[in-house]
């Protein structure tokens, strides 16, 4: 089983609807963090060019990456004029600190 890790910096605004969208897509589980940063257009007259985002990774198998990338890139377009960036990265090992194994279940 290939597990990918799809990570999103998206505004903050988007979270709550992403939440519920990814419960219909029967997705259960990510990580948000609270991060500060600029993309190709900080705001170069304000003292701090950073604006508030979240990050969000979230492991899943690969047959899972197609659906939940446009699941993200939906409501980020709805929800905040589809500011932000999406990722995929290949996960070389993934291991369940709790169960001490390794794979995705």
């Amino acid at each position: 089983m290939e597990l990918k890790c799809v990570i999103a910096i998206l505004r903050p605004n988007v979270l709550k609807m992403l939440e519920r969208q990814l419960g219909a897509l029967h997705i259960h589980g990510m990580t948000v963090t609270h991060a500060r940063g600029f993309g190709a257009h900080p705001n170069l007259f304000a003292n701090d060019w950073t604006t508030e985002h979240i990050k969000i990774e979230i492991f899943t198998v690969a047959e899972n990456v197609d659906a939940l990338i446009e699941e993200i890139m939906t409501v980020a377009n709805e929800e905040s004029s589809g500011d932000g960036v999406v990722a995929v990265v290949p996960v070389e090992r993934f291991l369940r600190v709790r169960a001490a194994t390794e794979g995705a279940r």
